[in-house]
């Protein structure tokens, strides 16, 4: 139980974000030792055990490509998903990089002339605190850069640095020599704005590819230690005012780099292939952790609660401005209450601060409540604030009902939902767990009592399949599995076609997520098979941990001559809307833009190859590739149908797409207008054709590709993928 302070704490400080500063001064938070005994449990790991040589697509996806400057550390590589550059064998992922000497006479930097992989659990695995450790051989040739190392879970939101990165493991020949590990941190200060980075270094007896290591991490609240074979060698108290990327969630990354900032040229010494071999790769949470907590207490005696808050240990109580002096009302329970009196200072606040950022996201779902003595003549606001600043408010407006209070001046209980009062503040690094002003100079005495948030833990859950709709043509679908009460086990999905039913038994990871494939064709169990005809609509049924249930539905559509044409696809093929060449912008005077018809760096959506097209900048300001047609009649067709995959790209936030027909009639509309259906790395465009209103669209010539950008608009370089291209009626 969360129990409240003996004597209240009254310390004027500058109202928070209205109000800036605190005169506070008290010592520092004592930081505990990671390295001391702890209770862990093991809540997620891969073992590298399965008999498929494919990483588990469960837990592992793929960055592919170039990156943008070689990844920005102007690495070599071109990273793949070719079994020859990652596959599990052995017992253990292996990832290779790899010199193709048939080709090219000597290794060069981002010319095709070497491949490797990188591996990544995003959207599939992440967590927050605990001990993550890897058993890793690693390659130590010159120009090889091999890496163990998470990034923040928002990365594809905020970007980096602002996401955190943590390398557990990485090894540079070029600065260090092949006996050492290093272990570093990158964050963004948003105080200086400014990239800081810090790490340490371990110097070995050995080459560190002479034998297996175990590189980790040990990583809480307060600080993050970086290992090898359980030696402690980085240690980095976490700030929380220039920090708080690290209390956050973070996913993890295994990848072989050539050259770049650390791992400098290959030379003639170095041997190729070159392979890093991780045996297996878990993580552990202290069991104290893994106990859902459904009740936090704030200022509370005798209310149960799970966990809270203790004023004078690791919160405080704040008065702003001298605006509160002590009131004279006794508690509402307990021994201790929050009783206060207004100073004539026009407006008043005051609040509950943790002493370093409280992670209360569980209770997203739930709600906070509290009892207050007010007068009914007095608005007020109640709010929270976190450590970024960001603060929420809501009102209770004089002499009416809100949130369940009965404004009749007497004790009462509010309930406000967590969902109300969040607002843009972050749940994962709360400041002020409990504010409450008044902006109106309104005079009185009033007192609050048992503060806590509740609805805790509460089971979050979704099935959904990846499209909306499917064609008679389509192959399969992938089903998507959320429920964070079913961690770590393997639930069944009902999918129903409307005659027939199957299930699909899914396992979910340590964060209750996971998806299976669902195939099309006659109904079969044991192939995870459904038969769709046109017209029909399948459903999916699944009753979470809770008992809820959750559904899911997507409408089948004809396939065949009479509704669809492709155009780039190896199922959507009759008819076929065919071109006599794909034209490099390099041939109209523009930047290159090289297409490869037949290119194989990622999975497919549909068939064996995918259409690959690298775009290089040498000034001319635009860039693509068109498809020529001569001269074709799509005008009864309604959808335009693409997928691309721009993992290679990231930072892809514009890009044309344009329709020409034989008068020089052309419309270009831009993908940022639309909302793609993710499968994977694929994001699947539909553009309704009236879109292209200035196209004679009986007449197409061309159908032109053009001009990554970023969100600035600037030209992008790189790799992108395109497959399954198509019409639909």
């Amino acid at each position: 139980m969360a129990s409240k302070t003996q004597g209240l704490i009254l310390l004027a400080v500058s109202l928070l974000l209205l109000f800036t500063g605190c005169d506070k001064i008290s010592a520092p938070t004592p930081v505990t030792d990671p390295d001391a005994p702890a209770n862990y449990a093991l809540v997620w790991a891969d073992e590298f055990d399965q008999e498929s040589q494919t990483p588990d697509s469960n837990n592992w996806g793929y960055d592919i490509g170039y990156g943008e400057n070689g990844w920005g550390n102007d690495e070599w590589q071109q990273y793949t998903n070719s079994p020859q550059n990652v596959r599990v064998e052995n017992g253990n992922l292996i990832i290779t990089a790899l010199w193709d000497s048939l080709s090219y006479p000597v290794p060069g930097k981002r010319d095709g002339s070497i491949t490797s992989a990188r591996i990544n659990s995003k959207n599939k695995f992440s967590f927050k605190y605990g001990k993550v450790q890897a058993r890793i051989k690693v390659p130590t040739d010159d120009g090889m850069w091999p890496a163990f190392w998470m990034l923040g879970k928002n990365f594809d939101s905020l970007g980096w640095p602002q996401c955190g990165e943590i390398d557990i493991m990485e090894v540079s020949p070029l600065l260090h020599g092949n006996d050492t590990a290093m272990s570093t941190m990158h964050w963004w200060d948003d105080i200086t704005q400014a990239h800081i980075y810090e790490g340490s270094t371990k110097k070995m007896n050995a080459p560190l590819s002479n034998d297996y290591h175990i590189y980790e991490v040990e990583w809480d609240e307060n600080r993050i230690v970086g290992k090898i074979n359980d030696i402690s060698y980085f240690v980095k108290v976490i700030d929380p005012a220039t920090m708080d990327e690290f209390l956050k969630e973070f996913f993890l990354i295994f990848n072989v780099a050539v050259g770049g900032s650390l791992g400098g040229s290959p030379t003639a010494n170095t041997r190729w292939p070159q392979s890093m071999y991780v045996d297996w790769v878990r993580v552990y949470q202290k069991e104290a952790s893994l106990t859902p907590i459904e009740t936090f207490g704030i200022f509370t005696d005798e209310t149960p609660v799970d966990a809270g808050l203790l004023i004078g240990q690791n919160a405080e109580v704040y008065v702003w401005e001298n605006t509160l002096s002590a009131g004279s009302i006794p508690p509402f329970e307990g021994d201790n209450v929050l009783s206060w009196a207004t100073t004539g200072q026009g407006w008043f606040g005051g609040g509950i601060a943790s002493n370093t950022p409280l992670d209360l996201s569980g209770f997203e779902a739930g709600n906070i409540k509290f009892r207050i003595k007010i007068p009914a003549n007095v608005t007020f606001k109640i709010g929270i604030n976190d450590a970024a600043g960001r603060e929420s408010y809501v009102t209770f407006p004089a002499n009416q009902t809100a949130f369940g209070l009965t404004r009749n001046g007497e004790w009462g209980q509010a309930t406000i939902p967590v969902s109300q009062i969040k607002g843009n503040v972050d749940l994962e690094i709360l400041s002020y767990e409990f504010i409450i002003l008044e902006e109106q100079g309104v005079q009185c005495q009033f007192a609050i009592d048992d503060i806590y948030w509740d609805g805790g833990g509460a089971i979050t859950s979704s099935v959904s399949f990846n499209a909306l709709g499917y064609s008679t043509e389509d192959i399969n679908a992938v089903i998507s599995l959320h429920d964070s009460g079913a961690g770590n086990t393997s639930r069944n999905v009902s999918v129903s076609n409307g005659t027939d039913t199957i299930d699909l038994a899914i396992a979910l990871n340590f964060a209750g997520t996971g998806s299976k494939t669902l195939n099309f064709g006659p109904t079969n169990q044991a192939t995870s098979t459904i038969a769709i005809t046109a017209g029909s609509t399948l459903t999916l049924s699944y009753t979470d941990s809770a008992g809820n249930i959750k559904t899911d539905t997507a409408a089948i559509t004809g396939g065949g001559t009479t509704n669809t044409m492709g155009i780039f696809s190896e199922t959507h093929t009759n008819p076929m809307l065919s071109y006599s060449q794909i034209i490099n912008s390099a041939d109209w005077s523009g930047n290159p833009a090289e297409p490869n018809e037949q290119s194989t760096a990622v999975s497919p959506v549909d068939g064996s190859y995918v259409l690959s097209v690298n775009f290089a900048d040498i000034g001319m300001g635009w860039g693509g590739v068109a498809f020529n047609f001569g001269s074709g009649d799509i005008s009864e067709y309604s959808t335009f149908v693409i997928h691309l995959d721009k993992t290679a790209m990231p930072a892809l936030a514009r890009f044309g797409i344009k329709f020409e027909d034989n008068s020089g009639g052309e419309t270009e509309v831009n993908l940022a207008s639309y909302t793609p259906v993710m499968n994977g790395n694929w994001a699947r465009y539909e553009i309704p054709m009236s879109h292209f209103p200035a196209v004679n669209l009986a007449q197409v010539k061309f159908l032109g590709l053009w001009n990554p950008q970023n969100s600035s608009n600037a030209y992008l370089t790189g790799m992108l993928y395109f497959d399954n291209i198509y019409l639909i009626k």
